[in-house]
Order: C-alpha cells, then sequence, then structure tokens
C-alpha cells in the first residue's frame, strides 16, 4: 500500500504572539516557534502504525514548514518527503491551499491521510476540497484503522458515539486526535541520520492571488460584565438569603 500523509506546521501556542502583530511579524514568529499541530501528529502516528503492521508499505510525506519541522518528520524514517513554503501558500483561501496540495501530489496514493484542521486552519474545510479536487471518497474524524482485505477498517468520532467503517481504497482520510494517536518519539539513530539533510521548498504551479491578505490585528474579547453576588454566613443563611432574592425576583416578574 502506498500511503501519504501531508502534515502542516503551527506556531507553537507555548509562545506569546509577537507585538505589534503584523503580517511579517506573525509569519517570522511561525517560522521561529513551528511545531506539527496536533491533527497532524495524530494522522501521521496513524500512518506509522499502519506501517507497523505492513513495513513493506511505502510512506511518503508532504511537509508545509520550514527545514527544521521537515527534519523532524524525516527522524521517522520516511520514504520520500516533499516540503512546501507556507509563505507561498494563502491559508486564508481554502480552495487555493487545496489546489496548492494537490498540484503538489505527483503521483496519486492508496491512501491520503492529513489531519482534521490542516495545521491550524479551525474551518476544517481543507480536506473535503482535496478529497473533491482529487475526486477521492472522504471519510472524516478518523481516529485509527487497520487493513482489511483489500480496503481500511476506519475508527471514527461520531458526536458521543465511535463509528466503523469499512472503506475501499484510494481514499483521503482526515484524522482527528485523541489518547490512542498521540504520536510516538522517533528513534535517536534516526534523528542523527537527519542532522546533515536538506530540505528545499518545492515550488507549486497552483493558481495563486485570487484572495489577498489585506490586513491583520490581534481578536480582542470584551469583558463580560454582568452583576454577581456573594452569599456569607453559613448554609443556612445562604439559603435563607438565596429564598429572599428568589422571591422579589419573582414578584418582580
Amino acid at each position: 500500500m502506498n500511503t501519504l500523509v501531508l502534515l502542516a506546521g503551527i506556531a507553537d501556542p507555548k509562545w506569546p504572539l509577537p507585538r505589534p502583530l503584523t503580517a511579517d511579524a506573525l509569519r517570522a514568529h511561525q517560522a521561529q516557534h513551528q511545531v506539527l499541530g496536533p491533527f497532524d501528529e495524530a494522522a501521521l502516528e496513524v500512518a506509522l502504525k499502519l506501517r507497523d503492521a505492513a513495513p513493506d508499505m511505502q510512506l511518503r510525506a508532504i511537509v508545509v514548514g520550514g527545514e527544521a519541522l521537515a527534519r523532524q518528520v524525516a527522524g521517522f524514517r520516511i520514504d520520500t518527503l516533499v516540503r512546501l513554503d507556507p509563505a507561498a501558500l494563502a491559508p486564508w483561501s481554502t480552495a487555493e491551499l487545496a489546489a496548492a496540495l494537490r498540484a503538489s501530489i505527483d503521483a496519486l496514493p492508496d491512501l491520503l491521510l492529513i489531519g482534521r484542521e490542516f495545521g491550524d486552519h479551525d474551518d476544517g474545510s481543507v480536506p473535503a476540497h482535496l478529497a473533491q479536487w482529487l475526486a477521492l471518497p472522504h471519510v472524516s474524524l478518523a481516529l485509527s484503522m487497520q487493513r482489511v482485505d483489500a480496503g481500511l477498517r476506519i475508527v471514527r468520532q461520531g458526536g458521543e458515539t465511535l463509528q466503523r467503517v469499512d472503506a475501499t481504497l484510494p481514499l483521503l482520510a482526515s484524522v482527528t486526535n485523541d489518547s490512542h494517536n498521540r504520536l510516538r518519539q522517533p528513534l535517536l539513530k534516526n534523528v542523527m541520520a537527519t542532522r546533515k539533510m536538506r530540505f528545499e521548498a518545492a515550488l507549486s504551479d497552483a493558481p495563486s492571488g485570487v484572495v489577498a491578505l489585506a490586513s491583520i490585528e490581534a481578536a480582542t474579547v470584551g469583558a463580560r460584565e454582568k452583576a454577581c453576588r456573594f452569599l456569607g454566613g453559613t448554609v443556612d443563611q445562604q439559603a435563607d438569603e438565596l429564598a429572599g432574592i428568589l422571591s422579589r425576583l419573582g414578584e418582580a416578574a
């Protein structure tokens, strides 16, 4: 089976946003403090577990991020890795981003795995767009999967339930995270083998510029102003006072 996993870097949330916040400052911040998003980590772990079960599986990766992030992914013994420069993509335009990803896929895999939000794009629409671009069936919110005959049995999150679905290949699956697909640590010898590797950014011939970023600013949340009163005294005194308050509210209504 030929598996391709799409991975994107996000700004490490442990680091505060730069001030003043500008598009250039945000790009520099994301480049300096870049990590895999939690859903991307889950997608990579699902791919690694499939390879554990079938060591002859070919595992390819496309990483949207810097060289350090690509080197981190390469430490998991990826057969082929392509790096895309995030500065050349348009994360605010789902269609353009999906088109750029499609253009970077030179050969359609049997299984394509992607985090359900692809990095930190909270709208979560990139996987569905990409599945449409590639004319692939799409299974969302996947948690784990295993080979069954010529296809896959996938466990997915369905609201408050877990669903098991059987799917044929080829297929695109977007992965969500839980405690069972937390990304493992790579072997030290594999990490050391990547230290001198270079990962030049591949160029995408996908059209761009349809939607352009005009400005950026930090989102602010207004202070919540609501009358609040604390009741003192013993439990019985608090109960009597609360009963009086409710009685007065009932009379006012």
